[in-house]
Order: C-alpha cells, then structure tokens, then sequence
C-alpha cells in the first residue's frame, strides 16, 4: 500500500479566521467520507494566522479529493488562506506531481523508515 503526505503551511489573516473555520468545517466533513483520506487535520498557530494541515492519503485517493472534495471550495479557500509552502512526501504518480507543483509543492521521495497502521480505540 502507498501513500502520500502533504503538509502545507499557509497564513490566515485574523480577521478571516472565522470565515476559514466555517469553510475548512466543510471540507473537513466531506473529506471524512473519502475511504482514500486517512489523516486531515489542520493545526492553529499560537499567533492566530499560522495554519498548517496535515494530509495523508492512499497515493490513489490523492486527485479525487483535490478535483472531487476541494475542487468546489477552491477559490473561496485560497481568498482566505495564502499558501506559504507545501511539502509532498511520498512518490506521487505524474498526473499527481502536476496537480501538486501547481501549489509550489517541494517534492521529498523516501528514505528510510515505517508508517504503523492507525488502530481504532
């Protein structure tokens, strides 16, 4: 089984954050119904603007969320949140790599280590 990992890092203006938070709730709640998603979080910076989210997907569960999933709130989300960098860990197939490096993604392939698999409580 493949996977890829993304973590962005953006900035939301303080007066925005509401409005985000609405949004991402959206996103979130249909993201969880994706059998290809299994982690989506997103992490608030002690500053009130920092935004980090934290993807892991099925390499194959990748593009249906992009397209499917966040596709219809796309431009809403980029009017709130500037996208400060993004890290792709993993090694996603061409189609993916596009879709991907058009948020300015930065591209690490493995080295070493293991992903245990997530035990529900």
């Amino acid at each position: 089984m493949t996977y890829i990992t993304n973590v962005f890092h953006m900035t939301v203006e303080p007066q925005a954050l509401e409005e985000f938070k609405t949004l991402i709730a959206q996103i979130i709640a249909l993201s969880n119904k994706e059998p290809g998603t299994l982690i989506y979080e997103y992490s608030l910076g002690e500053d009130g603007r920092s935004v980090h989210i934290v993807e892991r997907y099925l390499t194959e569960g990748v593009l249906p969320h992009i397209e499917g999933t966040f596709g219809p709130f796309a431009e809403q989300f980029l009017k709130l949140a500037t996208i400060n960098a993004l890290y792709v860990y993993g090694e996603p197939p061409a189609d993916l790599r596009e879709k991907l490096a058009s948020f300015g993604a930065v591209f690490m392939a493995p080295l070493a280590g293991f992903a245990r698999p997530t035990v529900a409580a």
